[in-house]
């Protein structure tokens, strides 16, 4: 009896199966038939140029991403049709990747849908829809038999954040009571583009117009991704709780959306407890990734997505992929197995964020509350309610309303609390001052030797001297350089063609370009 159960035992590792599941926004892969809900530019032979072409270009570079990704299973969001799904599982068997089975949330004539491709069985489909009518898209839920194993993937796209949070709370909900009617501790993988952060508990607090449900999310709260404020970790988890797989990664890289340089963690693999037990299916530890090949990356730093002129409001320019990155992970047969010390998760406590960082880190890491120190800064700029900070030999930040305990040209050693993003310009809205050094020159760390000030290294930065024209909101000079400027007095704004000298002007943030802010 004893080898018997030996011989059991090994087997079952033997025969241990894994798996990647992942989860990818394709970016509007609408079909070649006239529905009456397609956006304008996407509506198929007109001079937009949505056409065969087109639309081949665009399955192809999608099948592109998921082969190099080599998903075992994944969920798809932005699909209008079981058309354009079923065109991406010939594409994709085409480069080597056969997922033979798929289901789609079509139930909706809604213009975007979420979709499922698997190599594993489906047993079963069906759509959860948050609210009865067209405003929320369906959430599709897929039972699939991991070789004799049941495995639920439930595939969502919420509400975008051109909504505010009650519209996410609404899909939130409708998904929660279907998790509770599951049996407890059992396997299910929540994703999809949920168009929240993972800790939009906190980042709400901070954007008035998301926030009308008091600060209760949908992703936090609803789902219960936190309790008792803290976000659940995998050292922690218990039913009914679910444990989001960006905490797997250190703050500055959880992003998979780059919207005009502010980037975002919009797309989550989220899990329940039963996925770190010892039974079913499990998640492997620290296996979670964005996929991010050079190709999908631009020169800026920017995704590189379907390509439309003017804007995204024109001609199709045939080339490019989504404006999402891809996230996967890997899960097993085999029970879960811890392979990382336990760690703090929360951001302002990572190992990243005591260490000293320079000023320019500072435009490279998550939104949210920190606890950086920077080791010399100086105030180059005060003017309630703004404060420049500049670090000797690196960028300038500028600081919003905390800027009491700072005094024109002192340096400071600082300790940055909290970093926010207004309409793309990259701020400190809390800061502790840890050292004053006095009184400094500050004439080296002004902007002097300058051809072109449309460049975003320059932001936040402050000119100590310009001449030019002033012609229609811009400022011409240098042999016909121009910048957007901006006077806060209106009473102060020059004549056209008007020769002007400006000192000490700081450099912000208009529509995504440099512009020198006169206040």
């Amino acid at each position: 009896m004893k080898n018997l159960i030996i011989l059991f035992i090994l087997s079952s590792f033997i025969l241990a199966k894994d798996l990647r599941v992942a989860s990818y926004n394709v970016e509007n892969l609408f079909d070649l038939q006239r529905s009456g809900s397609e956006y304008t530019e996407y509506i198929p032979f007109t001079k937009y140029g949505w056409n065969k072409r087109a639309f081949n270009i665009k399955v192809n570079n999608t099948a592109q991403v998921i082969c190099d990704m080599k998903p075992d299973i994944i969920g798809l969001q932005e699909i209008e049709s079981d058309y354009s799904l079923k065109a991406l599982q010939i594409a994709l068997k085409r480069c080597g990747l056969r997922m033979p089975y798929r289901a789609i949330a079509n139930k909706k004539p809604s213009t975007v849908k979420t979709a499922l491709l698997s190599k594993y069985p489906i047993i079963k489909k069906r759509e959860i829809d948050p609210d009865g009518k067209l405003r929320s898209r369906n959430i599709l839920e897929v039972l699939l038999n991991v070789d004799g194993r049941r495995l639920f993937i439930f595939v969502n796209h919420w509400k975008s954040r051109s909504g505010a949070e009650s519209r996410r709370i609404t899909s939130a909900k409708a998904l929660m009571k279907r998790l509770l009617k599951l049996p407890k501790n059992s396997d299910y993988i929540l994703l999809g583009d949920f168009n929240s952060n993972w800790d939009e508990y906190k980042t709400i607090l901070r954007t008035p117009r998301l926030n009308d449900t008091n600060g209760i999310t949908g992703i936090n709260h609803i789902l219960k991704t936190i309790k008792d404020d803290k976000l659940v970790t995998k050292f922690n988890i218990r039913w009914p709780y679910h444990y989001d797989l960006w905490l797997e990664l250190p703050p500055e890289k959880r992003w998979s959306h780059n919207f005009f340089g502010k980037k975002s963690a919009l797309d989550h693999i989220i899990l329940p407890s039963g996925m770190f037990d010892n039974k079913g299916i499990n998640y492997k530890d620290k296996t979670f990734h964005v996929f991010k090949p050079n190709y999908l990356i631009k020169r800026d730093g920017s995704i590189f997505r379907w390509q439309v002129s003017e804007k995204g409001y024109g001609k199709h320019l045939n080339r490019g992929y989504s404006d999402h990155l891809p996230i996967y992970a890997e899960f097993t047969t085999k029970p879960f197995i811890l392979t990382t010390k336990k760690v703090e998760v929360e951001s302002p406590s990572t190992k990243l964020e005591k260490n000293i960082a320079h000023i320019s880190d500072l435009y490279n890491m998550p939104l949210g509350w920190k606890n950086i120190t920077i080791p010399e800064a100086v105030v180059i700029y005060k003017k309630p309610p703004f404060a420049i900070l500049k670090e000797p030999n690196n960028r300038a930040i500028l600081v919003y309303k905390d800027i009491n305990a700072l005094r024109y040209s002192h340096k400071y050693k600082v300790l940055v609390k909290d970093l926010y993003e207004y309409r793309g310009l990259r701020e400190i809205t809390k800061l502790k001052v840890l050292k004053d050094f006095g009184k400094r020159y500050i004439n080296n760390l002004l902007l002097k030797n300058f051809k072109d000030l449309n460049k975003k290294e320059y932001i936040n930065e402050v000119v100590e001297k310009i001449t030019g024209k002033y012609r229609d909101g811009y400022l011409y000079y240098k042999n016909g350089k121009k910048i957007k400027i901006y006077f806060k007095n209106s009473e102060s704004i020059p004549l056209n063609n008007k020769t002007v000298t400006l000192k000490n002007i700081r450099i912000g943030l208009y529509k995504n370009k440099p512009e020198l802010v006169v206040e």
